[in-house]
């Protein structure tokens, strides 16, 4: 799992050689999610949902049917838009959830995560208003039993508090009931590899919160 993040771990040789062996061995695995457009819940797109009449509503069926991506999951994911002028992001963010054994496409809530895509540029009163109801819909669809925030921005959208995130990550937070894990964003992870270990750590946090709130 460490090693679909990045991180490497220094093996004694002996023990080394027995499982390079053996990775050697098995095919390379495919990626588990390719992150789509009709994946990804936007502030623009909730609006034009809550704008819409009933007639409308009935006309376009169920709310996943318009919006696939937004469907019940164990785990929701809250940061900047991914980057399409940088394929690693998305790369990077299908591996950490790979670690942890869910994906952004998957059969079942249990292994399933949905990413809640926040207003892109400068934050301000409009895009603030625009990001809170693109949670609150997200939330309520989703219904997740973990929320991950990557990010500064994804921290103030769901926390209100804009301090530095070494003062947020470690320990487990709340909104609207639900725990919340906050950890780098993909761009800083990029920019700073030294710092996947960290960003493991605070997964790790993130999957017992939500064991210990199954429990």
């Amino acid at each position: 799992m460490l090693r679909e993040m990045g991180i490497h771990l220094w093996i004694p040789e002996v023990a080394a050689t027995a499982a390079e062996t053996e990775v050697a061995a098995a095919p390379m695995a495919a990626p588990a999610v390719s992150l789509r457009a009709d994946a990804t819940v936007t502030p623009t797109a909730l609006r034009a949902e809550g704008n819409a009449t009933p007639a409308r509503r009935a006309e376009e069926n169920a709310p996943p049917a318009r919006l696939p991506g937004l469907a019940p999951a164990d785990w929701l994911l809250v940061a900047e838009p991914l980057d399409d002028a940088d394929p690693q992001q998305q790369q990077l963010l299908d591996n950490m959830l790979r670690a942890i054994g869910i994906a952004l496409v998957a059969p079942d809530r249990e292994r399933r995560a949905v990413l809640c895509a926040l207003a892109p540029g400068p934050a301000n009163a409009a895009t603030r208003a625009g990001d809170q109801a693109a949670l609150r819909t997200a939330i309520a669809t989703v219904a997740p039993r973990c929320i991950v925030a990557l990010g500064r921005a994804g921290a103030a959208a769901l926390l209100g508090d804009e301090a530095p995130l070494g003062g947020l990550r470690g320990r487990v937070h709340e909104y609207v009931g639900v725990p919340v894990i906050v950890t780098f964003s993909l761009a800083f992870l990029l920019r700073h590899p030294a710092e996947k270990a960290k960003a493991w750590a605070d997964l790790c946090l993130a999957v017992g919160s939500l064991a210990a709130s199954a429990a």
